[in-house]
């Protein structure tokens, strides 16, 4: 076996003041910056394709966590949709509020089931509205010029198969009920009438 030995060791230390200049030129400072945005996103271009599309540190992962952090993305198209959308809800309320005509009865007359002069309908945008005041009735009257005419000589009766085959609009159960627009009148939902 061979014989331990002992080694000596010297240190030498450099205060600032006394470092020589060689050292300086031999030593460089190391110092690690944290990298900033510009380097992050080099690197992750750099490794695009090496990063995995699912799991763990993967495409999804990272979607997922910025998603969470910065919200959803607008997408351009579902903007555009809803702006369509708006355009075709304005469309159609234009084409609603278009006054309809039925193909026998003028708008403003009234038909009356026949043999029953208190069953009395007001024809509006090609719809049938039931006259359920007699004071709104009164006015029907006044703004086709007869109110001198007897309620049964005004009305045109009908059999009630024949008035039932026009389509319902919102009942006339006030004066007031007759001022209101033919949007309402032509949006009004007539299956839940029943006559």
């Amino acid at each position: 076996m061979s014989e331990l030995q002992n080694i000596k060791l010297t240190k030498r230390t450099y205060n600032f003041s006394n470092i020589p200049d060689t050292l300086n030129e031999e030593f460089s400072e190391f110092i690690i910056e944290p990298p900033n945005i510009n380097d992050i996103f080099n690197i992750y271009n750099k490794m695009f394709y090496d990063i995995p599309k699912t799991g763990k540190f993967s495409h999804k992962d990272i979607l997922i966590k910025s998603i969470k952090y910065a919200g959803l993305p607008i997408n351009p198209k579902k903007e555009e949709l809803k702006e369509l959308k708006e355009q075709l809800d304005d469309l159609k309320e234009d084409l609603d509020s278009i006054e309809e005509e039925h193909d026998f009865f003028k708008n403003g007359s009234v038909i009356q089931v026949r043999n029953n002069e208190q069953l009395n309908y007001y024809m509006q945008s090609g719809r049938k509205r039931k006259i359920n005041s007699t004071a709104a009735f009164q006015i029907i009257k006044k703004r086709a010029g007869k109110k001198e005419i007897s309620n049964k000589d005004f009305s045109i009766p009908l059999d009630s198969q024949a008035i039932a085959g026009i389509r319902v609009g919102p009942p006339i159960n006030n004066a007031e009920d007759l001022n209101i627009d033919i949007l309402t009148i032509n949006r009004f939902d007539d299956r839940s009438i029943d006559d």
